[in-house]
């Protein structure tokens, strides 16, 4: 058993370290971005830190689908019109980031054509692993994301600090909070049963739609409680922290560089765009800027939904529309590599 763990325990311990120095600099989401910071800068430095099982973090994937259930729940019923707006905006912005994309990595990253399009999407690393199969340069699309990642998780914290989300009181108490109304046997069956349908249905991304879906249904059929106590949405962060650091640092050393600075303009160009569309949707639905923001940022499901629920946003409305053009990502995209390999095919002959 401690020979299983012994390879875990210094990024465990880094990744603890790295949030509770972030909670006493104050730092927005100091789970993550503490865990993150440290475990990528060791990484890097040649400590001999390793990412976190995959088995464990698709097991916090689904805690954060269970709690994300209630929260869309809740925006089903009371987003009435508003919903189709949010949800046509993304699509319309995750269209315009693939079309523009595209090129700029191919061009800027040395990319061939069906990476350049991967590298373009703006999906989770989860969901890119699943559309890549075969596809060449997995690590630079990798490497890509996971900088993307990182840029929208430290610059939507920050902009909410800015804007004026409250920090928690006291953060440290309160991230280790397990007391709430929910049951832990409800709890528990309902994330032993959404990772065995996750398991066995085999969808990307399901280890977040998947008891997602399940738990929205059940908050819309019934009263019971499912919210999961603070200190499991800490685990959460720091789980993920410490993968998306490892995935950062692992990058291809000889380009990263090169993939880092490709990477980081492109986001922050397409969440300039996010941010414009979003000052256009408020003033057409009601609903907070920085909700609409974070619906349409880059980023994966669980990534950018955990950033909401830490913040105190209304997560059910971010989780529904990064559904939705999960949905859109997970049909078009295969089209789109398929369509892109039999160009490359025709050029070769």
């Amino acid at each position: 058993m401690l020979r299983s763990i012994q390879p875990y325990l210094l990024t465990v311990s880094l990744g603890i370290a790295g949030g509770l120095l972030a909670l006493l600099l104050h730092f927005p989401i100091p789970w993550m971005l503490g865990s993150l910071i440290v475990c990528a800068v060791a990484r890097w430095m040649g400590a001999p830190v390793v990412s976190m099982p995959g088995a464990l973090e698709r097991w916090m994937r689904v805690a954060i689908g269970v709690s994300l259930g209630p929260s869309v729940a809740a925006s089903i019923s009371s987003s009435g019109t508003d919903l189709p707006y949010a949800i046509g905006m993304a699509l319309v912005v995750t269209t315009v980031t693939v079309v523009l994309g595209m090129p700029w990595f191919e061009r800027r990253a040395r990319l061939p054509k069906p990476a350049a399009f991967l590298s373009a999407l703006p999906g989770g690393l989860t969901m890119l692993l699943a559309l890549a199969g075969d596809t060449g340069n997995r690590a630079e699309v990798l490497m890509v994301h996971a900088v993307r990642v990182v840029i929208v998780v430290v610059s939507i914290s920050l902009l909410a600090r800015f804007l004026g989300v409250p920090p928690e009181p006291e953060p440290l108490m309160a991230s280790l909070d397990w007391h709430n109304d929910t049951s832990p046997l409800v709890l528990a069956g309902l994330v032993l049963v959404g990772y065995f349908l996750a398991e066995r249905l085999k969808m990307a991304g399901g280890h977040v739609i998947i008891p997602m879906i399940m738990t929205t249904i059940l908050a819309l059929l019934t009263d019971v409680s499912m919210d999961p106590p603070t200190l499991v949405k800490t685990l959460a962060l720091l789980v993920f922290g410490m993968v998306i650091g490892c995935e950062v640092a692992n990058g291809p050393r000889g380009r990263y560089l090169q993939l880092f600075s490709t990477s980081s303009i492109f986001t922050l160009a397409v969440m300039a765009m996010a941010a414009v569309f979003s000052l256009i949707l408020v003033r057409v639905i009601d609903q907070h800027f920085l909700v609409l923001f974070l619906a349409l940022a880059p980023g994966g499901i669980a990534e950018v939904s955990l950033v909401a629920l830490a913040l105190g946003l209304d997560a059910g409305m971010v989780a529904l529309v990064h559904s939705c053009r999960f949905l859109y990502i997970i049909t078009a995209g295969p089209v789109g590599l398929k369509l892109l390999r039999r160009a490359l095919e025709r050029d070769a002959s």
